[in-house]
């Protein structure tokens, strides 16, 4: 079960649509630790029951009105979306200005979270934190060894993610995708998330440690007394 989290600063806006309000929680609750959140117009389309038509007029509406930014980046590629912090301030619209008091007093309430089950992300858990962070993290790491943004599922990825995190850390498993991203692994089976975490691939990672261990230790062995 998880859930998209839409800051109470956005759900409150009255100069905002409902659907507006729904693709900011998407774009919200995907975004990386720089506030950048790359998913496809389809992919918001699907996960919301709307046609892509609709999320483009919402992401009209939320740059005209709530100060969100497009980079697009060419043809097949998905946009990237530079959310401002809808959780401390916005750029409020004239009729929405006269409210700013009220507004002020509710600057660091909690986000309003929706229910969905076709999507994993996160709100205040502490392990959900971990989970978002990891997966963007991998997002981030294939932007810059190779040069896209990949897609990612957030429910399958987001739940295989909180899997592993209960044997393994975080650093642990960002240092497993930076091996994997490194490895001829990569090459031939993709550049996936879900690859990345399976079974097979931890092992061999694991054992590629282990045998690195082995042979620095025949080469410097330990003296003990």
């Amino acid at each position: 079960m998880g859930f998209w989290a839409i800051p109470k600063l956005i759900a409150k806006r009255r100069d905002l649509g409902f659907r507006a309000k729904l693709v900011a929680g998407v774009l919200w609750s995907m975004k990386d630790s720089e506030s950048i959140s790359y998913p496809s117009r389809k992919y918001i389309a699907e996960v919301l029951g709307v046609s892509v038509k609709t999320v483009d007029r919402a992401i009209k509406e939320l740059k005209e009105k709530a100060g969100l930014r497009i980079k697009r980046v060419g043809l097949r590629r998905n946009n990237r979306y530079l959310l401002p912090d809808w959780k401390v301030s916005l750029d409020l619209s004239t009729s929405e200005k006269t409210n700013r008091g009220s507004l002020e007093e509710t600057r660091v309430s909690d986000p309003i979270v929706i229910e969905s089950s076709n999507i994993y992300t996160v709100v205040d858990d502490k392990k959900s934190s971990s989970v978002r962070d990891i997966v963007s993290y991998f997002i981030s790491r294939v932007r810059r060894i190779k040069g896209y943004v990949p897609e990612v599922n957030w429910s399958k990825d987001g739940k295989l993610v909180k899997q592993r995190l209960k044997k393994y850390g975080v650093e642990e498993i960002k240092e497993l995708i930076d091996w994997y991203l490194s490895s001829e692994y990569s090459q031939r089976l993709g550049d996936s998330l879900a690859v990345c975490l399976s079974t097979n691939i931890i092992n061999l990672w694991k054992r590629e440690h282990v045998f690195q261990e082995f042979y620095l230790d025949k080469l410097y062995p330990t003296f003990r007394l």
